[in-house]
């Protein structure tokens, strides 16, 4: 069960190793990357706040842009200054930490990332889904409480005051079931997900190295995992501004940002980090004059990904539009009879499709061309926030 230990002095003292002394730590780090045969990495909510999300339990005198954590706050009955620069989790854009992991696990470094946090910024990065345990949930993740089938969505999934009632009041889109879905965040008394749970533990158990990233090591049982590695005498290594109930079985305790320790470690591998676009993968079913469009996980197809407000269908000749659809909400699914549509038929006609996303980063209408054959194909598109430009792989 997740439970948490009494915040202490331990918790809040921040620590910030000089210059030269993370250069010598970091330049330790990178040989036993190099050496390694199974490197995992283990993140808190410290990953996170260079991206605008604020941490539990830095101190009143932290020097986070996001400010004190939200239990620090709330215990000195204190409110986030206006100053501070924070971000909802469905806006943040993926930290340099999150996208140097992206890369490391693209090239097989690491093997596998463990999570405690609930933002979802690890999936957005572009994590496969397949190397990555959310322990204590998503919140952008729901599933079935009959079946198990999970759902993404590009919303928060948890009713807003209800904490501890999980129902979101949608329902399993599986006709067989039909269960009642449920947010998947983990609160303070409640047993973690067994599956991702064993993965870590499975992970931890084949590690010759872990490195924590911005985690206090202070909430079990999600703790024990990297704790597990220390034990087995392989190499732990902690990345946290403040120290940690670890730090003395600790082969490395590193004290600086987490997205300072990987663009160091970046460096000296001599890897780019890359650039973040967000990545949307959507499947589309033509058949006998249907059009069905879902959001898919990117790893796993068997995971929904509500992506879309709605799909606007169209027949067009030229610059003129002959036909349009009503706005279709998800799941997208429309049959068009082109026999009841007059047209002549020497002139050439197009069929489109206009998707109109969430927009938590002002992304733009997306206008699909479609085939009129029936086929089944999975478009990958790519947004950059920074120029509002789709691109379609």
């Amino acid at each position: 069960m997740a439970h948490g230990i009494s915040d202490d002095d331990l918790t809040k003292k921040e620590i910030y190793d000089a210059p030269d002394v993370l250069d010598k730590k970091l330049d330790q780090l990178v040989e036993w990357i190099k050496a390694s045969k199974h490197f995992i990495i283990f993140t808190g909510a410290g990953i996170s706040t260079s991206t605008g999300i604020p941490d539990f339990r830095s101190g009143m005198d932290t020097r986070l842009s996001t400010g004190p954590g939200v239990w620090e706050l709330r215990d000195k009955g204190e409110a986030r200054s206006k100053k501070a620069t924070v971000t909802s989790s469905t806006k943040a854009i993926p930290s340099v930490a999150h996208m140097a992991i992206v890369e490391l696990a693209r090239q097989g470094i690491i093997k596998f990332v463990i999570s405690q946090n609930t933002d979802g910024l690890h999936l957005r990065s572009g994590i496969k889904s397949s190397m990555l345990a959310e322990l204590h949930g998503n919140s952008n993740l729901e599933y079935c409480q009959k079946c198990g089938i999970k759902y993404l969505r590009d919303y928060r999934t948890r009713t807003a005051g209800k904490v501890h009632d999980h129902n979101t009041g949608r329902i399993c889109t599986n006709s067989k079931c039909n269960g009642s879905l449920l947010d998947s965040i983990i609160n303070f008394g409640e047993s973690l997900p067994n599956q991702e749970l064993t993965a870590g533990f499975e992970h931890a158990n084949k590690a010759d190295l872990c490195l924590v990233l911005g985690s206090s090591l202070r909430v079990t049982p999600a703790a024990n995992i990297p704790e597990e590695v220390a034990i087995k005498g392989q190499k732990l290594v902690i990345g946290n501004l403040q120290l940690t109930p670890m730090a003395s079985i600790a082969k490395l305790n590193i004290h600086a940002m987490c997205d300072e320790i990987m663009n160091g470690i970046m460096n000296k591998l001599n890897i780019p980090i890359p650039n973040w676009e967000l990545h949307r993968r959507i499947r589309i079913v033509i058949q006998s004059n249907q059009i069905t469009m879902t959001g898919l996980d990117l790893d796993q197809e068997h995971i929904p990904y509500s992506l879309f407000t709605q799909v606007n269908v169209s027949l067009r000749s030229g610059t003129s539009e002959v036909y349009k659809s009503k706005p279709l909400k998800e799941p997208i699914s429309h049959k068009i009879d082109l026999t009841s549509i007059k047209k002549p038929s020497s002139i050439q006609y197009d069929l489109y499709a206009e998707i109109h996303f969430q927009g938590h980063y002002n992304e733009p209408i997306y206008t699909l061309k479609l085939p009129f054959v029936d086929q089944q194909q999975d478009i990958h598109l790519f947004y950059d926030p920074k120029t509002r430009i789709w691109r379609q792989e």
